[in-house]
């Protein structure tokens, strides 16, 4: 089986176009078991870079602030 025919990407698929264009986006009931089944239960951490710490606002890194 291609992994294009796998239906998770076929949605993925649809969300990628729906956005490339700028459109609405419409999902079936199945669709939107599929995303919950297979991404419901993941967790998001964001990943930053030094810089973007470094930049968080008032915010000391790396120092041990004195009383």
């Amino acid at each position: 089986m291609n992994s294009s025919e796998l239906t998770i990407n076929q949605v993925i698929d649809k969300i990628n176009e729906a956005a490339e264009s700028n459109s609405p986006l419409n999902l079936t009931s199945d669709e939107v078991k599929i995303l919950s089944k297979e991404i419901g239960d993941m967790v998001f951490i964001p990943v930053l870079s030094w810089d973007q710490v470094s930049k968080l606002p008032g915010k000391k890194i790396g120092k041990i602030e004195e009383d």
